[in-house]
């Protein structure tokens, strides 16, 4: 087993059926030497892409498992749709991944990520065996109407010089002190994208076109993740606004065995880019 740092990594476009079209998906697929011990979907946040993994998905790999990555469409460098952003396109995505699965089938899924594979799972109740879920808001409010606000605030941004956009990331990201800096700097340059008008941040600002009118609506995934037929990690930094006690003692009662984690000192939601996360997932994955 060894420790790794992010390397070469292979891509492939993925068409997506959308009706009468198709759109692209572009996937980073981490390929270790050997046959794969198993295979690891990793999906990023809502602002984030495929990219956001490569520190922990170079690390699985060098360990033996075939990782796939994902920009999810409207994000990094797959097709930006400019409308019909939903959990209908989405599922078609992840779908459209099930040409990877192998013997054994994990999901590493981070906050908006996760909300998507918890309710693609539900629905489709495919062979899965451990989930990994990174500051998921399983339950909504008002912090999750917040989140969903400041990423309309973020879609409408433009920056001059890709130094600005660079400079911005940074200041928004003050938790992620502890990833070096060669993996922040990778982190944050996928993190752009270049355009008519300047630079702006790498995915589709028609992506938030839903988001008001989702705003106050309450919603609790909690009984759905008691559901899924997997082994379950759930991932918290210890400032996230996310995980929610009262509700880990209610799924508890009806998951016995699910594994909680609440106290990573790695920022909200914790970066996966730093030895002990990745370990942890590691380990958590590779258990018997």
């Amino acid at each position: 087993m060894e420790q790794t740092t992010p390397g070469e990594v292979l891509t492939q476009e993925i068409l997506i059926r959308l009706g009468d079209r198709y759109a692209s998906m572009f996937v980073r697929i981490w390929q270790p030497v050997g046959p794969p011990r198993g295979t690891v979907f990793c999906l990023h946040g809502f602002a984030g892409n495929g990219s956001d993994f490569d520190y922990l998905a170079a690390f699985l790999c060098r360990n033996g498992y075939l990782v796939i990555c994902p920009d999810l469409l409207g994000r990094g460098r797959s097709a930006y749709l400019g409308s019909g952003y939903d959990i209908d396109l989405y599922s078609r995505c992840l779908r459209a991944l099930s040409q990877f699965s192998g013997k054994e089938n994990h999901f590493v899924g981070t906050s908006w990520g996760g909300l998507i594979l918890v309710l693609f799972l539900y629905a489709n109740r495919g062979r899965v065996d451990r989930i990994v879920l990174n500051d998921v808001p399983l339950v909504g409010g008002a912090k999750v109407d917040a989140l969903r606000t400041e990423a309309i605030r973020e879609a409408a941004l433009v920056f001059q010089t890709r130094a600005q956009a660079r400079e911005y990331l940074r200041a928004a990201n003050p938790g992620m002190g502890r990833v070096e800096m060669p993996v922040f700097d990778r982190f944050i340059d996928n993190r752009i994208a270049a355009g008519a008008d300047g630079f702006r941040l790498a995915y589709d600002p028609a992506a938030t076109g839903n988001f008001e009118a989702m705003t106050g609506r309450e919603y609790d995934l909690f009984p759905m993740v008691a559901k899924l037929d997997a082994q379950i990690m759930l991932l918290y930094g210890l400032g996230s606004g996310f995980a929610d006690r009262q509700a880990f003692e209610r799924v508890r009662s009806a998951r016995p065995g699910l594994c909680i984690v609440d106290n990573i000192d790695a920022g909200d939601p914790p970066s996966l880019m730093t030895p002990d996360q990745a370990f942890l997932i590691f380990g958590f994955l590779s258990a018997m």
